[in-house]
């Protein structure tokens, strides 16, 4: 392949690389637009470069260095280093550089630094030279890739699933490089924050994000907002997955959004039959056995029709990496742009994908895929909840309550979520006669990072895997806690049948 990448052209510009070295050697403030634009790219080539190398000693790809000439990349090293080091760069230091580090002749002597150092270039317009520098490399890169995937189809050693994961790294990789952040001056961000706050005048104080139709909860939190991570922790068998469908939910079906949910734990026809079991209010054991009253039988079926419709979308793929996630839910923001929340569950399923430089410790593994759910709700502009486990320290308390300590294997967790969701029931003993579904349950806010932190009282229906708000159900006003909901229901009285 290497050769039929050797017998086209690649695209580079030895004008623009040869203007953006001699633009940057102009004044101080072109050497630093220049090295805004350039240096962080270069130094994520040389790192890519270095994995390749260090990959089990295997190099399938060509570097693809930043400067297409071998001379300009070298001088654009001097220059960056000479300025690391709070030296100016110039023809004389440079010179003085390129000896010293026995690369004088590599670019050309002192006429090949006289030839940069004079060449027509202005610092006003470094930029644009350094766009058309970063636009070129950006190409090759692309270029380089796509014939490495090529190439490891041909070889047919490989399992397509492990070449089609290569290339969405790859892309993803690339496609991370193009983004580079600076400062924005305050003044042209204030459209942005005028448009928020009278959005936020519009609805007077109610739901300014995504709502989760939980009356109390989304008082205290204004909704789900965008871009943030919301963590929704709790111990096992407790209800954070029940939860969490009883939001996508209400968003499908209240708010009419669409919502994705990556379930690494259930399959996706568990998780459809828990949404039947909540939607159609029929015993979650009853319905797995395939044993339901008439009545739960024509409510399932009418739950089965209102499903068809909702725009809420399944992968249930294991063992995701962060990469993999990222991939499919930016797939999915392109096919439904209106798309209102990511759902995962649940967080320490998944793997932190390939780690540069050796294995990653599970603390640290944990810590990327913290990030990078965060990073992913920023691209998004959609917030994405992630379900958590907690580590056994909130069972040997007496009140039980979590706390954010108590979020497993990273404290990275705690720091890069906004929103920090517990929940909490009062489990009956064992020597109880108390019915578990009687117990009343609270939503605990651990943390937000913009709004108040409290407890959230709902009701919790076992049998139905649902949470619901004190005083829904459909239920007659004196209908205000837990313990009423079970006289409320009432028992099945119909005889169950074979569904």
């Amino acid at each position: 392949m290497a050769e039929v990448i050797a017998a086209r052209n690649l695209p580079f510009s030895l004008e623009a690389e040869k203007a953006v070295l001699a633009a940057m050697l102009h004044d101080g403030a072109a050497l630093l637009a220049g090295l805004e634009v350039l240096r962080e790219l270069d130094e994520m080539a040389k790192r890519e470069s270095a994995s390749r190398r260090g990959a089990k000693g295997k190099d399938s790809q060509p570097t693809v260095t930043l400067f297409h000439h071998s001379p300009h990349q070298i001088l654009f090293d001097l220059i960056s280093d000479l300025e690391n080091r709070g030296r100016a760069p110039d023809f004389t230091t440079l010179i003085e550089e390129a000896r010293s580090g026995g690369v004088l002749d590599r670019v050309g002597g002192a006429s090949g630094i006289l030839e940069i150092v004079s060449a027509a270039a202005t610092g006003a317009g470094v930029r644009d030279y350094a766009e058309i520098v970063k636009e070129k490399y950006l190409k090759r890169r692309l270029i380089f890739s796509s014939q490495d995937v090529l190439e490891r189809a041909y070889q047919d050693q490989a399992d397509a699933e492990t070449i089609l994961d290569q290339a969405e790294r790859e892309l993803h990789a690339i496609s991370d490089s193009r983004q580079s952040g600076s400062f924005v001056r305050i003044g042209d961000m204030l459209a942005s924050v005028e448009e928020n706050l009278l959005e936020a005048y519009r609805k007077k104080g109610m739901v300014t994000g995504v709502p989760t139709n939980f009356t109390e909860l989304d008082k205290m939190t204004s909704g789900l907002q965008k871009t943030d991570l919301i963590i929704l922790a709790a111990r096992p068998s407790v209800g954070k997955t029940s939860l969490a469908l009883n939001i996508v939910e209400n968003i499908a079906t209240k708010s009419k959004l669409p919502v994705g949910i990556f379930s690494l734990e259930m399959s996706a026809v568990q998780v459809i039959q828990r949404l039947i079991c909540s939607m159609a209010k029929v015993d979650l054991k009853r319905l797995r056995t395939g044993h339901l009253s008439r009545r739960e039988s024509a409510q399932v079926f009418q739950t089965l029709a209102s499903l068809y419709p909702l725009p809420v979308y399944i992968d249930d793929t294991a063992g995701q990496t962060i990469a993999a996630v990222r991939a499919k839910a930016l797939r999915l923001k392109h096919k439904e742009p209106n798309l209102a929340l990511i759902v995962v569950d649940y967080l320490q399923l998944m793997e932190a994908g390939h780690a540069r430089g050796g294995q990653r410790n599970r603390q640290e593994e944990v810590s990327a895929i913290s990030r990078g759910l965060k990073g992913l709700a920023r691209e998004l502009g959609v917030p994405v909840l992630a379900l958590s486990q907690l580590s056994r320290g909130v069972e040997s308390r007496e009140d039980q309550l979590p706390r954010l300590s108590d979020l497993r294997e990273s404290g990275a967790i705690e720091q890069d979520a906004d929103v920090v969701l517990f929940i909490h029931r009062k489990r009956p003993r064992k020597d109880s006669e108390e019915a578990e579904e009687d117990i009343a349950a609270e939503i605990i806010i651990g943390k937000q990072r913009n709004g108040p932190v409290g407890s959230v009282p709902v009701a919790f229906i076992s049998r139905y895997a649902s949470f619901n708000n004190l005083a829904s159900f459909d239920a007659p006003e004196e209908i205000r806690s837990p313990e009423d909901v079970e006289e409320y229901l009432g028992p099945d009285v119909e005889e169950g049948v074979p569904f």
